[in-house]
């Protein structure tokens, strides 16, 4: 190995780090080139009052590290690690607030403003702090640091975090130590969460890395073709598939607006006319594109957001007709489709009774489920439609009080979850009359909502500082 990757305080451009693992004596007969890389790049401080890590140990952090391919804003990378030092700490209660203190009287370079309300870590700075008596870690960093790789709070740092645990298990410090930094670092993490943006922010941190064998470069290369690629598709479908539906336009629309049961209540008639209307505006919008079969993969990721619009607008307005189908064909007198429409509502309410546990609801239960049974025999009934709706009502007063007493904490402030429209894949005739949501759909958002929270009580990450510190990251046991 070179002296170069042996000097922690040089940044080596892993660009080059790449072709020496790729192209082997070939490639290391190119590597003086390096000096032109940047000698300005991170140091690598290893702090290790307890000598808990063996030289070799430390070492290896200082020649790996460089490796990684970390941004510009990182100018320090500090690996702590505390063993009896944490004695007095109170790393056990809050592994924040214990490591905050030993830096702040053996590492003051970090907290250049102090460790008090509204203090921060030293910008440019990347902590990583592993406590073995506590049995507590952490991921900090400056705000710089922490903005350019999304690790002041969130996805990024519980990922961060959880990558380091399985190593940490096993008292490996050094593997735990560098799979965080080359986690917090990997940019193919920060282009997936950051959104189209990606490519900014990889340039914006000067990221010019091989990493992981594929390439933050590639990755980006890697989703502009497939975002080409989906936006071509979509405009196949949509040139294949629009003009056939709008030639039906005005049936749909004279079908839709006959429909005369309770259940095409003023609601269903809304999200018609909104399912309408966006797909009136598709023909306008893709001609404003320009685009043609022929238009280049460039084309069609600058359009990429509207031909999404239009694609939506036009497999939304496909739903809506097959649903309007349905009501027309139950409100008059199709067997069949009655008949299928009660089989699914009555395995529906065949699962809210499974799922329930209070004897009163269950018991409520039974009684839609009785209602269902009389109605599936009497599928002629001339007040079929009247009948279904009441039973729909019901059912859907009786799901209420199932969600106050069974589903605690069942949020439905999310702008998705509401009842199925008439455009989704999953609606039910009736669905939303008389506020009527789905067992099965009520049951799908409560089993997430506990699932996030026990993810984010498993994972255990704290970000908070009981003086009031405003530095990013945070802690986790392991």
């Amino acid at each position: 190995m070179t002296p170069l990757f042996r000097t922690a305080t040089v940044l080596v451009a892993v660009l080059v780090a790449g072709l020496v693992s790729l192209a082997g004596p070939l490639a290391a007969a190119t590597t003086p080139a390096a000096a032109a890389a940047p000698e300005n790049g991170p140091t690598v401080t290893v702090t290790d009052p307890d000598d808990v890590l063996s030289p070799s140990s430390e070492d290896t952090l200082a020649t790996e590290t460089p490796r990684i391919g970390l941004p510009d804003q990182v100018r320090d990378v500090t690996y702590i690690v505390l063993d009896s030092s944490e004695d007095g700490l109170g790393t056990d209660e809050q592994f924040n607030d214990g490591i905050l203190d030993w830096v702040g009287d053996h590492e003051e370079r970090l907290v250049p403003d102090g460790t008090g309300e509204g203090a921060t870590w030293a910008p440019g700075s990347l902590i990583i702090a592993v406590g073995i008596s506590s049995r507590g870690y952490g991921v900090y960093c400056g705000d710089d640091v922490c903005s350019a790789l999304d690790l002041f709070e969130g996805g990024h740092l519980d990922r961060t975090l959880a990558d380091m645990r399985p190593a940490l298990q096993r008292g490996n410090w050094t593997v735990a130590m560098l799979d965080g930094a080359r986690t917090a670092a990997d940019p193919s993490l920060v282009v997936e969460e950051s959104g189209p943006s990606g490519t900014q922010i990889l340039a914006g941190a000067g990221v010019l890395a091989v990493v992981g064998g594929g390439g933050a470069w590639w990755a980006v290369a890697a989703h502009r073709r497939k975002k080409a690629a989906t936006a071509r598709g979509q405009f196949d479908e949509i040139s294949d598939r629009y003009t056939d539906v709008a030639l039906r336009m005005d049936q749909i629309d004279v079908r839709a607006n006959s429909l005369t049961s309770p259940v095409a209540d003023d609601e269903l008639r809304r999200q018609w006319r909104e399912c309408r209307d966006a797909f009136l505006a598709v023909d306008t919008g893709l001609s404003a594109t320009g685009l043609s079969q022929e238009s280049d993969d460039k084309a069609f990721r600058s359009h990429a957001a509207t031909l999404a619009d239009a694609h939506r607008a036009m497999t939304r307005m496909v739903r809506a007709e097959g649903t309007i189908d349905r009501i027309f064909a139950m409100e008059h007198g199709d067997t069949g489709v009655r008949r299928r429409e009660l089989s699914a509502l009555s395995d529906d309410v065949t699962a809210a009774r499974a799922g329930t546990t209070s004897p009163g609801l269950q018991e409520m239960l039974s009684g839609v489920s009785a209602q269902v049974e009389a109605l599936s025999a009497d599928l002629d009934a001339p007040d079929f439609m009247d009948r279904y709706a009441a039973i729909v009502r019901s059912y859907g007063q009786v799901l209420s009080l199932v969600r106050e007493q069974e589903m605690d904490g069942l949020s439905t402030d999310d702008g998705d979850r509401h009842a199925p429209r008439i455009y989704d894949a999953d609606y039910r005739v009736g669905a939303g009359h008389g506020n009527w949501i789905p067992f099965a759909l009520l049951s799908s958002w409560h089993t997430a909502d506990v699932e996030a929270a026990q993810s984010a009580t498993s994972s255990g990450t704290n970000v908070s500082f009981s003086s009031g510190f405003s530095g990013g990251g945070g802690s986790a046991r392991f």
